[in-house]
């Protein structure tokens, strides 16, 4: 087991890194208070045995799977079982799920009596390394992902890679994604660990390290830009500002790390272009990310509604573009204003 201290003062808590910890969810969650589980009916069939190690009674609230969750619709519904379940400001939520699950949790116990306690439990890969720490909490925008949210920090973080033995290829894959964006920003040990492992021969014991690396390196960004207005905590959206538009056009066919992956390749392409890397640091990142399986080249899709959605980009200001710019493998990247020939340029380049 492997313990991370997010360190904010008040809002400081741990991040716990380990295989079997759900199995005695009773040593994790708070002793005193109401508990409201938060979680979807695919995640509560395969692990809702678990939820009786919390040893105590506790409310359980499904909600849907998938995106479709993040809406204001699933906020009311579930903001009124909390009600309805006489949860008071003593409290706590507990999301138990993947990323969508642990945005809208975190977002309603932000919201819920002005702010009441979450735990998060994350089950996929993708919110085990980034969605479930820093306390960014979402609902998604018929214009865009994540646009309507706050910042609510959990009380604890619980990381199992028991979980991850459950999920379908392409998930795990997905999660690997941004595993790969937090060697290539700031550990190239962890790319190292790829590009010595076989994929497929990637262990709990070996997964434990690399959670724990990726949870460590996302700690120190946000201790220190916890509410990502200092530009510093922006350099873990390498490769998201295209990954949301693909994200979002494809109609989440293709999913977030898929996305990412493609988003890396545009911000290496424009980071060559530019004289900051050199063609083999994009030709490393682009074996890696092919090894691992993910896609590498920009879809099919209209650049110009492309351009239109980077725009609402939450890194976007006063209408301009921002990227992160990769300076390395393993080096601290850059936050750049780009005019939109250049990315249109990179965009029909990788096509």
């Amino acid at each position: 087991m492997k313990a991370i201290e997010v360190s904010l003062g008040a809002r400081s808590y741990p991040i716990i890194v380990g295989t079997g910890l759900v199995e005695r969810l009773c040593d994790h969650l708070p002793k005193n208070g109401k508990l409201a589980v938060i979680t979807t009916p695919i995640i509560n069939d395969l692990y809702g045995n678990l939820l009786e190690s919390i040893g105590r009674t506790h409310d359980l609230i499904m909600v849907p799977d998938g995106e479709e969750a993040k809406t204001w619709e699933t906020v009311e519904i579930v903001l009124g079982k909390l009600l309805e379940y006489g949860l008071d400001r003593k409290s706590t939520v507990v999301a138990l799920g993947g990323g969508t699950v642990g945005d809208l949790a975190g977002f309603v116990a932000s919201i819920y009596m002005r702010g009441i306690d979450v735990v998060q439990i994350p089950t996929t890969l993708l919110a085990m390394v980034d969605s479930s720490i820093g306390g960014k909490t979402a609902v998604n925008h018929p214009m865009g992902k994540n646009l309507v949210g706050s910042f609510h920090q959990p009380s604890k973080v619980v990381i199992d890679p028991l979980f991850l033995n459950s999920l379908p290829e392409r998930e795990i894959r997905s999660g690997l994604a941004e595993t790969v964006k937090y060697g290539i920003i700031s550990d190239e040990e962890i790319v190292k660990i790829f590009e010595n492992t076989p994929v497929e021969e990637i262990g709990q014991e070996v997964m434990v390290e690399i959670i724990a690396k990726c949870t460590a390196i996302k700690a120190r960004y946000v201790e220190q830009d916890e509410r990502d207005n200092k530009g510093i905590r922006a350099s873990l959206n390498y490769g998201h500002t295209t990954g949301h538009s693909v994200e979002n056009l494809s109609k989440h066919e293709i999913n977030h790390g898929e996305g990412v992956a493609i988003g890396m390749m545009v911000a290496a392409l424009i980071a060559e272009n530019m004289g900051l890397v050199d063609r083999e640091m994009r030709a490393r990142q682009e074996r890696l990310l092919k090894k691992i399986g993910l896609p590498t080249k920009v879809p099919v899709l209209a650049i110009d509604e492309m351009m239109e959605v980077m725009h609402m980009d939450k890194k976007a200001e006063d209408g301009r573009i921002r990227f992160v710019i990769p300076t390395g493998i393993g080096s601290e990247p850059l936050l750049e204003y780009l005019s939109e020939d250049i990315i249109v340029s990179a965009l029909r380049e990788l096509r």
